[in-house]
């Protein structure tokens, strides 16, 4: 039986992609909702997902992401933006999670440590560090799929957040780069456990 290990083990990040292969619609969206399951603080959820196929588009966020290899030949982006302007903790948005969040129980308790988080955190950073719990996810997803991802940080936020026409609030907080990988996975270096 297939263990999540086998997929984690085989993950790479991807720096060459047969840019002439598409993604289909239905992998994308796989690929979407293994971040949608993905746990988050709160139950906050601030993230969107914006799947990017187009070739004047992924052009546009290579450059953004100053032309890495990896931007420059994937068939496919997906960009997880976070939802800074929602996470007012009087915003309908908040309060919509977390009467979800509370299944029918009390929301006090959770609005009480939300709001002293809020207070005390920069919340722009932390809803980007959140995101990263989504990417985790859907990068495990592609690599199941057959598909080679590589995430990227390094972007300029300002390039990405206007080739996106994101509004005011959303921050670019990772762009997953997707496709057929080009190149044979390389020898795994990580550390021993202990």
């Amino acid at each position: 039986m297939p263990q999540l290990l086998d997929a984690i083990q085989q993950r790479y990040a991807c720096r060459a992609f047969h840019a002439d292969r598409p993604l289909t619609a239905e992998e994308l969206a796989l690929i979407c909702e293994a971040g949608r399951l993905a746990p988050s603080a709160f139950g906050l959820e601030p993230w969107r997902f914006i799947p990017v196929t187009d070739a004047a588009a992924r052009a546009r966020i290579a450059g953004a992401c100053f032309d890495q290899p990896a931007a420059t030949s994937a068939a496919a982006f997906i960009v997880i933006v976070a939802l800074v302007a929602a996470l007012d903790p009087d915003s309908d948005y908040v309060r919509a999670r977390f009467a979800a969040e509370a299944r029918g129980g009390e929301v006090a308790p959770i609005d009480a440590a939300y709001r002293a988080l809020h207070r005390d955190t920069p919340l722009a950073a932390w809803a980007q560090g959140q995101c990263h719990f989504a990417a985790a996810q859907m990068l495990l997803q592609a690599t199941h799929m057959g598909l080679g991802s590589c995430p990227i940080g390094g972007f300029d936020a300002a390039a990405l957040a206007q080739s996106l026409s994101l509004p005011p609030g959303e921050v670019p907080a990772l762009v997953i780069a997707l496709g057929q990988c080009a190149e044979p996975a390389p020898a795994r270096i990580r550390k021993p456990l202990e």
